[in-house]
């Protein structure tokens, strides 16, 4: 997919939250998740050096997904990390990331565990918190049921849609395979660096 699909990320409103929805409700675009770019996410998102560490993991965390075989699907990307969290004085602890991805060609849920069984340990509870400063979840794309596949993804927009207090807000989604990435890590070093 290349940039061209992507928008821009959506300003943060007075409350500190991403829109739940831009200008009209007509059109797909106008509303979370906002598939925005990897660029776009990096620039916009890392503004201090504790955001930057964590975009800096979420990347190495994408190069592990890539390791083991995981390239087609999408990411949400939420949590106080895709908040104006300096009006409340604090920075995010994490990222809260949902990783919606198609198995690789010849592989099963069960052959794809077996081959790559130190990937799934990394997705228990904590793991991949403790490793890249990611909230980590992993959602099988399955085509073969159409309604369960509906039920997740509505599941996850009703948890990540509104905030603990019950206001609505927007997230953001990126590409598995997004090809700004190199320009977003390159961005992301200089930045560390100029910091």
């Amino acid at each position: 997919m290349t940039s061209a699909s992507f928008g821009p990320v959506p300003a943060w409103g007075a409350d500190g939250l991403l829109p739940p929805l831009v200008g009209s409700p007509a059109g797909l675009s106008n509303h979370s998740p906002y598939h925005v770019s990897l660029i776009d996410l990096v620039s916009f998102l890392g503004r201090t050096a504790a955001r930057r560490g964590l975009l800096e993991g979420l990347l190495n965390y994408r190069a592990a997904l890539h390791q083991a075989g995981l390239q087609q699907g999408v990411q949400w990307v939420n949590g106080s990390f895709v908040e104006n969290t300096t009006q409340a004085g604090r920075e995010p602890q994490d990222i809260d990331v949902v990783t919606f991805y198609l198995l690789p060609n010849g592989y099963t849920q069960e052959t794809f565990s077996s081959a790559f069984p130190d990937f799934v340990a990394m997705h228990r509870p904590g793991m991949a918190k403790a490793q890249y400063g990611i909230d980590a979840y992993l959602r099988e794309l399955n085509f073969d049921d159409l309604a369960y596949l509906v039920k997740v993804m509505a599941y996850w927009n009703d948890l990540w849609s509104h905030t603990r207090e019950g206001l609505r807000k927007g997230y953001l989604q990126v590409n598995l395979l997004d090809d700004t990435e190199a320009a977003a890590r390159a961005a992301l070093n200089q930045a560390m660096r100029e910091r």
